[in-house]
């Protein structure tokens, strides 16, 4: 069952627990006021990470600018790709 989170104007958030993710999911009618509400997304579960690494999970939410000056000088290397069954040949 997947969980939706919606935030109506009036009442607040509500969560709407659905058996199927086909449809729309981005608005919902609210249980109370049945005002139309729109969908909140919200990181799952992150009472139990660090707040070190919700902090990154965040940021990582909204793209970055980035210029060129403060990329990386010499490319990353690529890392091998590691074989777990030796009989099949790496690609």
């Amino acid at each position: 069952m997947a969980n939706y989170t919606f935030s109506c104007k009036t009442c607040g958030h509500f969560t709407e627990w659905h058996q199927s993710t086909r449809g729309n999911k981005q608005e919902s009618s609210c249980p109370e006021c049945n005002a139309i509400a729109k969908r909140v997304f919200m990181p799952p579960i992150t009472f139990r990470m660090s707040s070190a690494l919700k902090r990154t999970i965040e940021e990582g939410m909204e793209p970055k600018l980035v210029k060129r000056e403060d990329m990386p000088k010499t490319p990353l290397k690529k890392a091998k790709p590691r074989i777990t069954r030796p009989w099949q040949a790496g690609h």
